[in-house]
């Protein structure tokens, strides 16, 4: 079994660094464009099933795959963003300035944190987990997965697959309309591509 991670594409949230979470901000231009990408590519992957967060940026990436291979996408709300409660759509300097233990939680011991009306991400972790441990026992050795999703959510899930505490949470960076995969073989699963933006035709921006 294969597990392909994919993580949304540009919205204008993310341009302009602002925190997104489940507030549903609709992918711009350029994230179109990736989404479109994104699906010519998962073609080679021969995929056997998606499945996305309900929210319209994942989904709007999830149907281009879906137009192109002809699956159905299973939506599944425990694959939704970190619910950032009230910091919702600030950016990086207001949160220093306005929520600053919150700030210095999620930098230092980000297994501590947890956002101000909204989720810890602990419990990011614990339901991202719950959704893959289902999605696997559906499927066959032989299948291909397409999950799309986001940020925190697949850091989340990439690290409790390859066994990477929460501590190390920010070590692992993840571009936007990038695809990960794992590879589930003899001895568990292993991280064959992490963070690969090689299918989009111009650089992915970070937010």
């Amino acid at each position: 079994m294969r597990l392909y991670l994919v993580r949304h594409g540009e919205t204008d949230w993310n341009r302009l660094g602002k925190f997104q979470g489940q507030v549903d901000v609709h992918l711009n231009n350029l994230g179109l464009v990736q989404a479109r990408e994104t699906a010519r590519a998962a073609l080679a992957w021969d995929p056997t099933a998606i499945y996305a967060s309900p929210l319209t940026r994942t989904m709007q990436v999830a149907r281009e795959i879906a137009g192109l291979t002809g699956l159905p996408v299973t939506q599944d709300p425990r694959l939704m963003e970190l619910d950032l409660g009230d910091v919702e759509g600030v950016s990086g300097s207001e949160m220093r300035t306005d929520w600053p233990e919150v700030h210095r939680v999620w930098r230092d011991s980000p297994e501590l944190a947890a956002m101000p009306g909204g989720e810890s991400l602990a419990e990011l972790e614990d339901r991202v987990w719950r959704a893959f441990v289902d999605i696997e026992r559906t499927h066959e050795d032989d299948d291909n997965i397409v999950v799309v999703s986001h940020n925190f959510a697949i850091r989340a899930m990439c690290g409790k697959l390859a066994g990477i505490p929460l501590t190390h949470f920010h070590g692992l960076y993840l571009h936007l309309a990038s695809a990960s995969m794992f590879q589930r073989a003899a001895m568990g699963w292993r991280l064959v591509t992490y963070n690969s933006t090689h299918h989009l035709s111009s650089d992915p921006r970070s937010g």
